[in-house]
């Protein structure tokens, strides 16, 4: 093959494929646009309808929007199975941050579970360190450890708080190496009267958060999750194909202890949401508020009794 002709194959090659991976490209920007939609729909009409001052309002929007963020996750789940992380190299600026969005809007398993992709992603500036900074501080929280970049504010009935951080004397240059504003001018959004503390010189106590240790929940099953998992069955299925893992289940307690609204939100398969659907709707419980509760249960496949 002649130089020209080699020069024109490789040309061909990289047009072609070039093509298609801006037709891929194009697919995938369509589908995170999908998603973008339906992680604002219903918290853009709650921040539209604050105003109202409708406690049952709010509500209703967000039980919307927690259906629509789970399916959200599954969707974000197969992108990232098939591409990886959808950074800027793929999906350009504007869209970069979809995925992230999608993941710290769900849970602590959720947020732990891709945690470690997100930071890879951020580290080759596929999406923003700021970002990222974020959903380290929301799993650091739920972890009930200190953050690390200050990002996190708890609102009480005294106004908004700032949840304790670690390091703290040193918290504006992890900060300024991510690109993020000294936390004095963040927290002014709150009115909160901040600055970097030292010995001499500390914050009062009332600037931050600190959660209260429950000793009772007000709300348990009858015997215990100990209880609950002797109920299950591993099922055949299941067991031939050597599956395991956890179902999760969303549900709501009535005000007498009664199961309803019981639906899987974290799939295995197999038979298995079957029969955790099976034991939670028999499941009673103690109920000291007088209300109906929302809880989350994560039930073991195959469950070992000790």
């Amino acid at each position: 093959m002649k130089f020209y002709q080699l020069f024109a194959f490789i040309a061909f090659v990289l047009l072609f494929t070039n093509n298609l991976l801006a037709q891929t490209n194009k697919k995938l920007i369509a589908q995170l646009d999908t998603i973008y939609q339906s992680d604002q729909q219903y918290r853009s009409k709650a921040m539209q309808e604050a105003g109202k001052n409708n406690p049952e309002l709010d509500k209703a929007n967000m039980d919307k929007q927690a259906v629509a963020d789970r399916a959200n996750l599954a969707k974000i789940e197969k992108i990232f199975a098939q591409y990886g992380y959808p950074g800027k190299t793929m999906v350009g600026e504007k869209y970069q941050s979809v995925a992230f969005m999608v993941i710290q809007h769900n849970d602590q398993e959720a947020q732990e579970k891709y945690l470690p992709l997100l930071t890879g992603a951020a580290n080759k500036g596929e999406f923003r360190a700021t970002s990222l900074a974020i959903l380290i501080d929301r799993v650091k929280m739920g972890r009930g450890e200190k953050q690390v970049y200050g990002s996190q504010m708890h609102e009480t009935k005294d106004g908004v708080k700032i949840y304790p951080i670690e390091d703290e004397p040193n918290v504006d240059i992890r900060r300024a190496k991510i690109g993020l504003p000294p936390l004095a001018l963040y927290v002014k959004t709150w009115n909160i009267d901040y600055h970097v503390p030292t010995a001499e010189k500390p914050n009062p106590a009332s600037m931050y958060y600190v959660q209260e240790e429950r000793h009772e929940s007000p709300v348990e099953a009858v015997g215990g999750t100990a209880a609950i998992y002797a109920q299950l069955n591993y099922p055949d299925k299941a067991k031939e194909n050597n599956i395991t893992g956890f179902v999760t289940v969303q549900l709501t307690i009535d005000k007498d202890g009664n199961t309803k609204n019981v639906e899987v939100i974290k799939s295995l398969g197999y038979g298995c949401d079957e029969e955790a659907l099976r034991v939670m709707k028999a499941v009673k419980y103690t109920n000291k508020t007088g209300e109906d509760n929302d809880i989350r249960v994560k039930l073991p496949f195959p469950y070992k009794k000790k």
